[in-house]
């Protein structure tokens, strides 16, 4: 073996695990392809939830198990298309095989399931329909909550009477809730009418509960008429006319 053959041997050895991707053969191998999708949806995903939540798990399906490579000896490039830019528990992404001058050498559909966690309130034991909701009746608990990252509550706040009943362990959701009432059917309330700058006080009877912000029907003692006000405020409705 001549010497020119020997150092020639000894520099592939050296060096051959930095000859780039266009100089080995340039495979894009299913092991790696996994890695490459893995990522880059995880990326994804990450972003979706930056407002939300970064614990999640992402479980990812429908990757053929084939090897794939380019005639012009670059490594293939992966590109992935989602049909749809908002945050999906299940959702469905469109993966592209291509060369470097875009060419596309495989697309096929991959599934993508998305598991996120987050501390939020839940019921301690069971709350009934229309209970005033209190401290001693919630608990913060890690609960998986993908199909309701809008809903969930991380912190107690006082003034919530319960929408449904809740179940020991339940999530207690924003939509399940309502405002406690601060008016009481058959009360005696003041009406407030107003209209073009004038402003008159009148007493009345509340004929609904109402939290404020509430359109409620309310009778007009004096009047003996009834009109739909806004509640302002603990005893008091305002008439708009």
């Amino acid at each position: 073996m001549s010497k020119l053959t020997k150092i020639l041997i000894t520099a592939l050895i050296l060096f051959g695990a930095n000859i780039p991707d266009y100089a080995q053969g340039a495979v894009l191998d299913n092991a790696k392809l996994n890695k490459i999708i893995y990522e880059k949806v995880y990326s994804k995903t990450q972003n979706d939830l930056k407002n939300y939540s970064d614990d999640f798990k992402i479980t990812i399906t429908g990757v053929p198990k084939e090897n794939y490579s380019t005639n012009d000896n670059y490594l293939p490039k992966v590109e992935i298309i989602s049909q749809n830019n908002n945050f999906q528990p299940n959702s469905y992404k469109r993966v592209y095989i291509k060369d470097s001058k875009n060419n596309v050498i495989k697309a096929f559909p991959i599934n993508v399931q998305t598991r996120v966690y987050k501390n939020v309130l839940t019921a301690k034991n069971p709350i009934s329909y229309g209970k005033e909701i209190t401290l001693a009746d919630v608990a913060l608990e890690r609960k998986e909550v993908s199909d309701c990252l809008d809903k969930v509550i991380t912190e107690y706040k006082s003034g919530f009477m319960s929408a449904r009943n809740f179940q020991k362990g339940n999530i207690i959701k924003t939509n399940f809730l309502k405002e406690k009432s601060v008016i009481t059917k058959n009360s005696i309330v003041e009406i407030i009418f107003i209209s073009k700058g004038l402003r008159i006080t009148l007493q009345g009877k509340a004929l609904k509960d109402g939290a404020i912000g509430d359109l409620i029907p309310v009778r007009s003692e004096k009047y003996n008429k009834v009109y739909t006000g806004k509640v302002s405020s603990q005893n008091e409705i305002i008439v708009r006319i």
